[in-house]
């Protein structure tokens, strides 16, 4: 977690209408150090005069670490491909079952 944004800019150093509108854990943990930053979906539900008085080194976005939204995205999409894949070997081999089970049954049909 990086911390030096909790540095640049305090939660006591924030106007006090943004303190009052965040919800009461959210300020709790900006103030233990738990978050560096405030919510997209936080900052989301504020209103419009409030969003602007919000420092932009306290505003979390989906951008704020390209490298994790990447890896994200690998995880994504192979998850993606291994459940395309388990549904494609699943039906093979239900198939195959199935024909197994058709042999043998024209098979002793047949053998009467």
């Amino acid at each position: 977690m990086n911390t030096t944004l909790l540095a640049q800019v305090d939660i006591d150093e924030l106007p006090p209408e943004v303190v009052d509108s965040l919800p009461d854990d959210i300020v709790q943990q900006l103030k233990d150090g738990v978050l560096d930053a405030i919510p997209e979906d936080i900052v989301d539900s504020l209103p419009s005069a409030v969003q602007d008085k919000i420092p932009e080194g306290l505003l979390e976005a989906a951008s704020s670490n390209p490298t994790f939204t990447k890896v994200l995205l690998v995880i994504g999409v192979i998850a993606v491909i291994g459940f395309i894949f388990g549904v494609v070997k699943s039906a093979i081999k239900w198939m195959i079952y199935s024909a197994i089970v058709g042999v043998a049954a024209w098979y002793f049909f047949f053998q009467q």
